[in-house]
């Protein structure tokens, strides 16, 4: 792998310096860098599994992160001279021994994916216990697309439905799986990770709205059904970790769903 180095400055999204199209959009890109900006990148190693053009490993790179990606499509072996590993299913595996980096991220793929457990599982492979998981997704437990499904039947998941001609070897490039809240907890905490952070994306005006009028609905149902309900069942109590969760104001009102990861020396119980 190579290893850039740069001085001390701030770990911000430049307004020139490269071509944002491939990323999943500039905000996303902000909230990532934002949840990583305490995190001293001396000695690091970075995986951004499917990667795209490589526009956050150039960033990160560019704050002195040792960088390497994958892409699930065929890829040049290098993208500005930081290692890009073609023709990766993460649900297939990762081409790298356990335990060799210290930050991966995966921003704007698991909603493409049918195979979460999978996808979790090799995630928690690669990463050093210790190390971090940054994942980002659309994210559906927002209360206006709760709403939406209650109307429609579908969440609202920032891309439009997938036509019912698109052959099958093409529908991971559409949003089919979006993956609710409750089961990426439960998929990191039994892979040994403990959610650290919410990061920050775009919240719109009705949000707000929906926010003030639904709120208190939202926290007695999810507080019955996940504490008060379960009070009787063995293994009741880390509910309560997962609802302060759940009604988090982020998870409540933002578009995207960005959240910071720490993997544990032993896998939850």
């Amino acid at each position: 792998m190579s290893h850039w180095r740069a001085t001390a400055r701030p770990l911000t999204l430049p307004t020139r310096s490269f071509n944002l199209a491939a990323l999943p959009s500039p905000r996303i890109i902000q909230g990532v860098l934002d949840l990583v900006a305490d995190i001293a990148p001396d000695h690091l190693n970075v995986l951004d599994v499917s990667c795209k053009r490589g526009d956050l490993l150039r960033l990160l790179a560019a704050r002195g992160f040792k960088v390497r990606g994958t892409n699930y499509e065929s890829e040049p072996a290098a993208i500005d001279g930081i290692p890009i590993d073609g023709g990766v299913d993460l649900t297939d595996g990762l081409p790298f021994p356990d335990g060799s980096f210290d930050l991966v991220f995966l921003t704007e793929v698991i909603e493409h994916l049918e195979n979460h457990k999978a996808a979790i599982f090799n995630l928690a492979r690669v990463a050093k216990p210790g190390g971090r998981l940054i994942i980002t997704t659309p994210n559906i437990m927002r209360l206006d697309s709760r709403l939406a499904f209650l109307l429609s039947g579908l969440h609202k998941t920032k891309r439009r439905q997938m036509p019912l001609d698109t052959p099958l070897a093409g529908m991971h490039r559409f949003h089919n799986f979006p993956i609710a809240f409750p089961i990426l907890y439960y998929l990191l905490r039994q892979n040994g990770f403990e959610i650290e952070r919410i990061g920050h994306s775009e919240t719109k005006t009705i949000a707000y709205l929906l926010y003030g009028l639904m709120y208190p609905f939202v926290a007695a149902n999810t507080a019955f059904r996940l504490i008060h309900r379960e009070r009787r069942n063995p293994g009741w109590e880390p509910n309560r970790a997962m609802m302060r969760w759940m009604l988090d104001r982020r998870m409540l009102m933002e578009d995207t769903l960005l959240i910071r990861a720490k993997k544990t020396p032993t896998p939850a119980s």
